[in-house]
């Protein structure tokens, strides 16, 4: 008899709408407030680019590592899938996602770092 793998099952989670806007945050805000700052503060264009691109690959790598939640929701929602704070399954999130994405952007980071020095 071949066993199957037992799916997730839905559960009411405390703080849904948290998980949710912080996938949010994850998947669109951070691009949003480094904008934003860098309209503010035109001189510091490449250190704050340079910033968030560093700080968006740890955060992605870090909570993909550590199973957050809304990491989870934040690669269902580039997946175009409805987000699932309840029901979690990490398998459904690609090894290349999981680690190249962090990955580009840590290496796009240390790019514009030498960038920096060089010029």
């Amino acid at each position: 008899m071949k066993k199957t793998k037992k799916q997730p099952t839905n559960r009411y989670v405390e703080n849904e709408g948290r998980i949710i806007a912080l996938a949010y945050l994850h998947r669109y805000g951070w691009i949003a407030v480094m904008l934003l700052l860098i309209g503010i503060f035109t001189d510091l264009f490449a250190p704050i680019a340079i910033g968030f691109l560093l700080f968006f690959s740890v955060w992605t790598f870090v909570g993909y590592k550590r199973r957050w939640k809304h990491i989870f929701c934040s690669y269902q929602n580039a997946y175009h899938r409805k987000m699932t704070p309840g029901r979690i399954d990490w398998d459904q999130i690609k090894k290349s996602d999981a680690y190249g994405v962090p990955l580009i952007f840590f290496l796009l980071a240390l790019a514009g770092i030498a960038v920096l020095f060089l010029l």
